[in-house]
C-alpha cells in the first residue's frame, strides 16, 4: 500500500491489489498482528486513532461524500500526515465494510505501540481477561474500563485479536486509549496474575456462583477483577491464584450476567467506593 498521496485515484474493482489487502487484515488476526497493521471504519473511530498517534496509511473514500466538509477535513488532514487518500465506487465500500450504514470512510492504520504492562507500574484497578472470545464484548469491556477509570486491561491469548473490527467498533475508539495488551501464549495471564498477586494486590475472580456480594467488598485498594470466557469462565489454573470472589445477587431466576454487563456492575461499584472515599 505504499506510494505516493493521492485524492484523484478512483477505484472501482473489490480484486484491486489495495481492497484485497484490506479484506486479509479485515478477514485475518495472524496478518494483523505479523504486520503491525489493522482496519478502521468511519470518520469518528479513524479520528479517534489519529488523536491517538497512529499513522492513517490509506484512506478510502466513497463516491457519495465527495463535497462532504466532515470528510473533506478527513482527508485533508490524512495527507496532510503523508497518508495516501483513495477515492472508490460504493461498491467497493460495501464489499469492506462490517456495519449494516457504511458511512463511507475506511482506514489501514498502523503505529500501535503494544503496552509492556509491568506489574510495578500498573494502576489499580485492573482488569484480566481469560478467554472472553466475544469481539463485540471485549470492546463493550474495553469501552467500560476507560468510562470507569480503570488502570488497564490484560487481555489472555484465548480472547478475542484486540483490533477485531468488531472489537473497535464496540469500545468506541476506547481501544485507542486505555492501556491494552493482549497475551501471545497461554502462560501469559497466570504469570502477570502471579505478579500482580506477589506485589500485595487482591485478585478477585468474577463468578455468578460464589464469592461475596459485590457491593460488600472494598475495592478502592490495589485490586484486579480477573473476568472469564463467555462459556467456561474463569479457568482453574487463574482461578487458584484468585484471593476472592465476587458475585452479583441477581433477582427473577436470572442466572449470570452477560460477561460485559457483569464488568460494567463491578467496575462502576469499585468507581463509585473510589470517588467516595475521595471525598473523606
Amino acid at each position: 500500500m505504499n506510494g505516493s498521496k493521492s485524492s484523484k485515484r478512483f477505484l472501482e474493482s473489490p480484486r484491486h491489489p489495495i481492497v484485497q489487502e484490506l479484506r486479509r487484515l479485515l478477514e485475518k488476526p495472524a496478518e494483523r498482528r505479523a504486520q503491525g497493521r489493522f482496519v478502521v471504519e468511519g470518520r469518528r473511530l479513524i479520528e479517534d486513532a489519529a488523536n491517538a498517534g497512529l499513522r492513517i496509511e490509506v484512506l478510502l473514500v466513497g463516491s457519495g461524500l465527495a463535497g462532504d466538509s466532515a470528510a473533506q477535513a478527513l482527508i485533508d488532514r490524512v495527507e496532510a500526515a503523508g497518508g495516501r487518500v483513495v477515492w472508490c465506487g460504493e461498491r467497493i465500500i460495501r464489499a469492506l465494510s462490517q456495519t449494516e450504514t457504511p458511512q463511507g470512510l475506511i482506514a489501514a492504520v498502523s503505529g500501535w505501540k503494544p503496552h509492556h504492562l509491568e506489574a510495578a507500574h500498573l494502576r489499580p484497578p485492573v482488569l484480566l481477561l481469560d478467554g472472553v472470545q466475544d469481539p463485540g464484548n471485549v470492546g463493550t469491556i474495553i469501552r467500560t474500563a476507560a468510562g470507569a477509570g480503570a488502570g488497564a486491561v490484560v487481555l489472555g491469548e484465548a480472547c478475542a485479536d484486540l483490533f477485531n473490527p468488531k472489537v473497535i467498533r464496540a469500545s468506541a475508539g476506547a481501544v485507542f486509549r486505555v492501556p491494552a495488551v493482549r497475551l501471545a501464549d497461554a502462560s501469559g495471564l497466570p504469570v502477570v496474575a502471579a505478579a500482580i498477586r506477589n506485589r500485595g494486590w487482591a485478585l478477585l475472580g468474577l463468578d455468578p456462583h460464589r464469592g461475596r456480594p459485590y457491593y460488600d467488598e472494598a475495592l478502592v485498594g490495589d485490586v484486579a477483577f480477573v473476568v472469564g470466557g463467555e462459556a467456561r469462565g474463569i479457568t482453574e489454573k487463574l482461578a487458584k491464584q484468585c484471593t476472592g470472589f465476587l458475585q452479583i445477587p441477581l433477582a427473577g431466576g436470572v442466572e449470570s450476567l452477560n460477561v460485559a454487563a457483569s464488568v460494567a456492575v463491578v467496575l462502576f461499584e469499585a468507581a463509585r467506593q473510589r470517588a467516595r472515599d475521595a471525598g473523606r
